[in-house]
């Protein structure tokens, strides 16, 4: 598992980089052979592993790998994975985010609500994603201003979001949508047979990948993931980090959302119920671990494909659905200590 922490006790030489702490040195050695420097990619593992449980569950259940399926699986993943996304930058600055869920049904019900009565679907869409972005927002003030960890704040709204979820919705189905709309043609399209979300989680994906490894955002949250007060010190803007990560996890959920109705044109109050921990999950399943400091979006969508993918086997087993949030917790303990495994081999590798 390739490790992205950067040390935050070295300062860099050049201009550029004065006063920041250095990244670790993610290269693979020179040395070794093709095949060692391929497992030490940080989603390797979790690709072997959703590529085994396909093959198990495809012994038994040859449609289970039918293109129809896969494609299944796959929307299903989008529609929380693109949170996951988002949370991968949170969880790499030590912080967590119990109200994705709730924000994610607000903005589905309230875009469902607008267009229902009359606005424009496209205006309706673009409200969705503003207020997506504004409850992410809300969070991140309010953890700024009273000092608090996000999970602390996250913890009241995520009754308040989901409040307001049945408040506008008066707890029922949205329904009486414009679907000849071309809002509901083009983002509830298939296109090539391959529904329009799961073009978006991908694009999201390759684009959220650049950020986290390649900008200075990027590199300012894993800084801050890697030792708070060591960034502090050499000038890293804290709590504008962390406003800016809670933005964008905000304004992906609502993203998600709107094509969530786009595709089945009605909304439920209920929609997202349980996300906060499943999109964690995806992100912790991909290679982001707890302590900061480092993280994995490609492990995300991975992590994200793999809960899919362990919930439709159990439907093809004949196996309750209820039994799916157990196994997957159970995947979530291995994966947490999996990863605490990793970690402390590659401390005692470093000290030796």
């Amino acid at each position: 598992m390739t490790d992205e922490r950067p040390r935050a006790t070295q300062v860099a030489p050049s201009p550029d980089t004065a006063g920041e702490p250095l990244p670790a040195d993610v290269s693979p050695p020179a040395g070794g052979s093709r095949i060692g420097r391929v497992l030490r990619v940080q989603e390797t593992g979790i690709v072997l592993v959703l590529v085994v449980i396909v093959a198990l569950v495809a012994v038994g259940h040859p449609r289970f790998v039918s293109s129809q399926s896969l494609t299944n699986l796959g929307q299903q993943s989008a529609f929380f994975g693109i949170m996951a996304l988002g949370v991968v930058f949170l969880l790499a600055m030590r912080e967590l985010d119990l109200s994705v869920g709730s924000n994610y049904s607000v903005c589905t019900i309230v875009t469902a609500v607008l267009a229902r009565d009359g606005l424009n679907p496209w205006l309706a869409a673009v409200l969705g994603v503003l207020l997506g972005a504004a409850l992410g927002a809300l969070n991140g003030a309010l953890a700024n201003r009273f000092k608090l960890p996000v999970i602390i704040i996250s913890l009241g709204t995520l009754s308040a979001y989901r409040g307001i979820t049945q408040v506008v919705s008066h707890s029922s189905p949205v329904g009486g949508q414009p679907v000849e709309s071309s809002f509901y043609r083009w983002l509830g399209a298939t296109p090539f047979g391959i529904p329009s979300i799961i073009y978006l989680f991908v694009v999201l994906c390759a684009l959220l990948t650049f950020v986290f490894r390649s900008t200075r955002f990027g590199y300012a949250v894993r800084a801050v993931g890697s030792n708070e007060e060591a960034a502090r010190l050499t000038g890293y803007p804290i709590a504008r980090v962390r406003l800016i990560v809670l933005t964008l996890l905000g304004a992906l959920s609502g993203l998600s959302g709107v094509f969530t109705l786009a595709y089945f044109g009605a909304a439920d109050p209920g929609v997202g119920t349980g996300y906060e921990l499943t999109v964690i999950a995806a992100a912790i399943i991909g290679g982001t671990g707890l302590a900061g400091g480092a993280g994995s979006v490609p492990g995300a969508l991975i992590g994200a494909l793999l809960i899919s993918v362990i919930v439709g086997g159990l439907t093809q087993l004949g196996v309750p659905a209820d039994w799916g949030q157990l196994v997957t917790g159970g995947v979530i303990v291995i994966a947490v200590g999996f990863d605490a495994v990793v970690r402390r081999r590659n401390r005692a590798g470093a000290r030796a």
